[in-house]
């Protein structure tokens, strides 16, 4: 099935997809009553695991297969843990996130 063409991946759509719905909601409230300040804020992913699924011996890699960033997200024995220093807060992995409860909470 090789034409050429360049494949295209879920993940390669889904975080595409995700980052023009941010820059858009961002411009709409740029200079807006909803933005206190002009200075970006740097969040960081954090699981919590006791809403993670992998935590609880089932099998769930979507943070780490969905975050664009790399190393940002790493599996361990099946078990994720975020790279703070690679994370740049983007929410991918919040917004993904397939727990009853998010395990993923971004820090300011």
């Amino acid at each position: 099935m090789s034409d050429g063409k360049r494949q295209f991946s879920r993940r390669d759509f889904f975080s595409n997809f995700l980052k023009h719905v941010r820059e858009d909601a961002e411009q709409r409230t740029e200079g807006g009553r909803d933005r206190p300040s002009a200075e970006p804020k740097y969040r960081t992913a954090v699981i919590q695991g006791r809403y993670c699924l992998a935590y609880q011996n089932n099998f769930c890699s979507v943070c780490s297969e969905r975050c664009p960033e790399e190393g940002a997200i790493v599996t361990e024995r099946g078990i994720p843990r975020v790279d703070a220093d690679a994370c740049t807060g983007c929410g991918i992995c919040h917004d993904l996130c397939p727990a009853p409860r998010n395990a993923i909470l971004l820090l300011d």
